[in-house]
């Protein structure tokens, strides 16, 4: 049915307004038609053909704004609501040029409260569900405030959250640009998930004693936060809360530390990473370590979740107790050169590139039928067939015939093979990058022979590298039962 520029629908308690239709700048909904109160906006109701209005009054009778009802009005600069409104949907305001509102004492429900950050909001001091500090929106509750929003347009770099603050709701700090440090107040008790999603300004924040649970990618793409001192009194942490405050360059490596107060009964750190404590054993949540090379402790029996991305490691120990890795538990390690696992006392090369290639073969940890960890040696192997970069290849090979578990007679020949024709280019290689370790690993692996140590000596000596020269002769006289050289010639 229609009405003026109105396409409604009538329901028992009154009409609903479905399309708005007419080209006026300034829209007065009517508070009634065919005397029967207007109740409702449909969703998206003026998205149509709202384009040019510039504001738009609601009457007193409208209790329910439907979902995106104003989006898409781009010339809207003013939206005047009435006291009468109690719901408010989601995206209603999206695509509009509104930056403040007023919201009536009688609104008590706000669909997605935390897309009211983008606006400055007052609130009436007589609303018994919402109010104000001028900065934050929130939400009044028997036990307390929660913060749904916080206002993404100011540009003050600290805030200090209102006291009788409870809880920190999902995505109330989402999107700021500007806000460097937050302070908590004592009796918070929740920060929920991703409620500082992308505030890539946050430097510090300040958790409160109290403090009870951290929600699933809390702090995800918080590219600045600095570092985290977790209270005695947190028990939960939400997957991810604080290992993926990565910024999309790898050079963002995250957060640089997360301390824990001793008491704490769930959660400690070492000087080089976070854990979580368990019945059966401890987890590695987060590594934050500087350091090349680290043995994971024998304490943990798990790695979580992105527990190692972006790692500044070469080398890494996985001690027999561990029982579980992850597929992104190595994620973005683009220095990660070497696995030792130590369960089968093998050692495994991980390529410098391509670097997506890291993240396949730290990721074929898998339970046997038994539910132990086990590695896939078979699918490494397999992955190496397909690299086109021969020197790499070749490197993996050493590698696996040094520690060769799982390794049958047909794939060992064949990695010999490889390696014995192209010996020459990995010697080059290897003087290249003076590579003692990987020229040791050659020999650890049967690849150096009477046949080819001479040829090896002339190549490392025609690249004046006298340690590796050196290091080949010493083979000689020990293994390949050459007379010892007097290097006093």
């Amino acid at each position: 049915m229609h009405w003026n520029n109105y396409r409604y629908r009538k329901e028992t308690d009154g009409i609903v307004i479905e399309e708005y239709e007419g080209e006026d700048l300034h829209v007065v909904i009517p508070p009634e038609i065919e005397g029967l109160p207007v109740k409702k906006i449909a969703p998206e109701a003026f998205s149509s053909h709202g384009a040019l209005i510039e504001t738009i009054e609601v009457p007193e009778t409208v209790t329910e704004i439907g979902d995106g009802a104003f989006k898409m009005c781009m010339s809207l600069k003013k939206l005047i609501l009435q006291n009468g409104v109690q719901k408010i949907g989601e995206n209603v305001l999206l695509v509009t040029a509104v930056t403040e509102m007023y919201l009536p004492a009688s609104v008590s429900e706000l669909v997605r409260p935390w897309e009211w950050g983008k606006i400055a909001l007052e609130v009436a001091p007589d609303n018994p569900n919402y109010f104000s500090d001028g900065y934050g929106l929130y939400e009044k509750h028997p036990e307390g405030y929660a913060l749904v929003a916080v206002r993404a347009e100011d540009e003050r770099e600290c805030y200090e959250a209102t006291p009788g603050t409870v809880c920190v709701k999902r995505h109330a700090f989402e999107g700021q640009m500007y806000i460097q440090q937050v302070v908590l107040p004592e009796g918070v008790q929740q920060i929920e998930e991703e409620a500082f999603e992308s505030c890539q300004a946050l430097r510090r924040i300040s958790l409160p004693e109290g403090l009870k649970q951290i929600g699933a990618d809390a702090f995800r793409c918080c590219i600045n936060l600095e570092g985290m001192e977790l209270p005695a009194s947190l028990e939960t942490l939400g997957e991810h809360a604080l290992t993926d405050t990565y910024g999309w360059s790898p050079s963002m490596n995250g957060i640089q530390y997360i301390t824990v107060q001793p008491e704490n009964p769930y959660f400690y750190n070492d000087a080089y990473a976070f854990y979580r404590r368990g019945e059966h054993g401890d987890t590695l949540i987060k590594y934050f370590g500087k350091n090349e090379t680290w043995k994971i402790p024998e304490e943990v029996t798990e790695v979580g979740p992105m527990a190692l991305r972006r790692a500044n490691l070469r080398e890494v120990t996985i001690p027999e107790t561990v029982k579980k890795i992850p597929k992104d538990a190595f994620q973005e390690c683009n220095r990660l050169e070497c696995m030792e696992i130590e369960a089968d006392q093998v050692k495994l090369y991980v390529p410098e590139n391509p670097v997506y290639r890291k993240v396949e073969i730290s990721g074929l940890f898998c339970l046997d039928s038994d539910g132990n960890l086990k590695y896939d040696y078979a699918a490494y192997d397999a992955l190496l067939q397909e690299w086109s970069q021969i020197l790499i290849r070749c490197r993996m090979a050493a590698f696996r015939l040094e520690y060769p578990m799982q390794l049958n007679s047909t794939q060992k020949e064949a990695y010999q093979a490889l390696i014995s024709e192209h010996l020459k280019d990995l010697v080059y290689d290897i003087c290249k990058r003076e590579s003692l370790k990987d020229l040791e690993a050659l020999g650890r692996a049967g690849m150096i022979t009477t046949d080819n140590i001479e040829d090896m000596i002339s190549w490392t000596t025609e690249c004046h590298r006298g340690k590796l020269t050196g290091y080949l002769m010493q083979y000689q006289s020990e293994h390949l039962g050459a007379d010892e050289f007097d290097f006093s010639l």
